[in-house]
């Protein structure tokens, strides 16, 4: 069963991540036209269109033609919040744990097989090698202290009970978090680009096949993760532990 068509004077002012909170499907629309909707989601869909120069109209076509209902294993906004952690760390951080060390490892290989024929090879295992411990870091920091606390908190309010809000890592700590949100999704824009979007060359063996489309699939996975931290997860977050402080 399909949900309504999506109209064109309901879209322009919103923003483009408040259309993919609504519906992750219409996140593959976003990336195909080459729009943020995960760092910088909060543009609304008409400025982000007239920035890149997309015709309103087609996109919204687009739009449409995945507008499929969205069931509840893909509707994270609709989530607990704690439920929501569990996932994010149970199955994407660990998909992102074994696949960035995969990368490392193909991202090396390959570039010592091709790079003479392939220069940007060497570019690019350069900027695998660079990030992947950054993530590693990264997923558990929030391992450690933002997901612990957001858990904390929803404890809180399921018990109507008080929580030591005094170092609060939804601050300073969150907005360190999106900064290197930012920061990874650049270096995979840049990879992106030196791969010709993930075109593998003709006559290539299986492991640079590999490191194509595993770079390709971390992309996708690392996009839409980071959209659900910086667009539904933090934001409820924040909003939760105001209203804790309010209650009190």
């Amino acid at each position: 069963m399909n949900s309504k068509p999506l109209i064109v004077k309901d879209l322009m002012n919103k923003s483009v991540a408040t259309i993919v909170t609504n519906n992750i499907n219409t996140a593959t629309v976003f990336k195909k036209y080459k729009i943020d909707f995960s760092i910088h989601g909060n543009l609304l869909l008409s400025k982000a269109c007239h920035k890149k120069k997309i015709n309103l109209k087609q996109i919204i076509s687009d739009l449409n033609a995945v507008n499929n209902k969205v069931y509840y294993l893909k509707d994270y906004n609709s989530w607990d919040l704690d439920f929501l952690i569990d996932f994010l760390v149970n199955i994407q951080h660990e998909y992102k744990e074994e696949n960035i060390l995969l990368l490392k490892e193909y991202g090396e290989k390959v570039a010592n097989l091709y790079s003479q024929e392939y220069k940007e090879l060497l570019k690019i295992n350069r900027l695998i090698q660079k990030i992947a411990d950054n993530i590693l870091e990264h997923m558990r920091n929030e391992e450690k202290t933002i997901f612990p606390y957001i858990k904390k908190l929803v404890e809180a309010k399921n018990k109507r009970t008080s929580v030591n809000t005094n170092n609060s890592p939804l601050n300073s700590p969150i907005e360190s978090i999106e900064d290197e949100h930012e920061k990874v999704t650049k270096i995979f824009k840049k990879i992106s680009k030196l791969t010709n979007n993930y075109k593998i060359p003709e006559n290539t063996c299986i492991s640079f096949k590999v490191l194509y489309l595993k770079l390709q699939q971390f992309e996708e996975l690392l996009l839409n993760h980071i959209h659900i931290e910086n667009n539904i997860l933090f934001p409820k977050a924040k909003k939760l532990e105001k209203s804790l402080l309010l209650d009190i």
